[in-house]
């Protein structure tokens, strides 16, 4: 194995078995270090990837969550690294049109499926989940202000986007 990628500590072990398969299938050699932002990075390289498993979850960051995650774009600025958010799920949704018209169901306050898409409200804590037009918006602004970008695609091909965006050679097979 020569290529060599970073992934943070803090990811856990064992839920990310598809793109570990694809790097040992490619010949990347996968080292856990802390990185103090993103989940994945590559000596010589001043961009970080940060992964999210879907839509939902970057909603929950960039809204429940916004100002830990906003820590997290500032310490990579900081840094001189530019922070690519790469969600695993709906390339479409490059497509800020798309995603503006994406549709939540799960509430961003107890990260449940209580709420009721009829009413848009949580039935538990009667607040309106955070629905795509507002993450467009919220995506746009970050990408605007800060040294961020957001990319979307398909899991199974995380690690591949994933050396491309950091400049890692992989035996194509």
């Amino acid at each position: 194995m020569g290529a060599v990628i970073y992934e943070d500590t803090r990811n856990k072990v064992g839920a990310h078995e598809l793109k570990n398969g694809w790097w040992r299938a490619h010949g990347v050699e996968v080292v856990r270090k802390k990185l103090d932002a993103g989940d994945y990075a590559r000596d010589g390289s001043n961009v970080l990837v940060d992964t999210k498993k879907d839509v939902q979850e970057l909603v929950m960051d960039i809204g429940r969550d916004h100002a830990r995650f906003s820590r997290e774009v500032e310490r990579a600025e900081r840094a001189g690294c530019r922070l690519v958010i790469l969600v695993e799920q709906h390339p479409e949704f490059r497509d800020r049109l798309k995603l503006a018209a994406w549709r939540s169901t799960v509430c961003g306050r107890c990260r449940v499926r209580s709420c009721d898409p009829a009413s848009d409200r949580c039935r538990a804590h009667r607040f309106k989940p955070m629905q795509g037009a507002t993450a467009a918006k919220i995506i746009e602004t970050m990408e605007r202000e800060h040294l961020v970008r957001f990319r979307f695609c398909n899991r199974r091909d995380t690690a591949r986007v994933i050396c491309e965006l950091l400049g890692v050679e992989y035996e194509r097979i």
